[in-house]
């Protein structure tokens, strides 16, 4: 299965949205999620942590983008892998947390 882009959208996107494999990317998400994240994450710590861990090279994992790491982590949560968990609070704007634990899960 690959993405799909708006019928608006210029020839680039639909080219883009071809190149895309979205089962894959949702796996090595979640994958990477279980082995780094710990029990409570961010979409901004989740994208840090990604590109920070693949800077490094130790354990090579393959390139993907902020805006495909973030909808790989929603679409795993309406496939009921990944969990709303609350708020973060004390910031100058609120970001959702999510868990990989269903038994932390919250209502949104």
């Amino acid at each position: 299965m690959s993405a799909v882009a708006r019928h608006t959208d210029p020839i680039t996107s639909h080219e883009a949205a071809e190149g895309v494999d979205l089962m894959r990317s949702q796996m090595l998400v979640l994958t990477f999620a279980k082995q780094y994240m710990g029990q409570f994450f961010t979409d901004k710590a989740l994208v840090a942590t990604y590109h920070r861990v693949r800077e490094v090279g130790e354990n090579p994992i393959p390139p993907l983008s902020d805006s495909r790491i973030r909808t790989a982590r929603m679409e795993l949560a309406a496939a009921q892998l990944v969990f709303f968990a609350g708020y973060t609070l004390g910031t100058v704007r609120r970001e959702r947390i999510w868990t990989l634990e269903p038994s932390l899960a919250k209502e949104a």
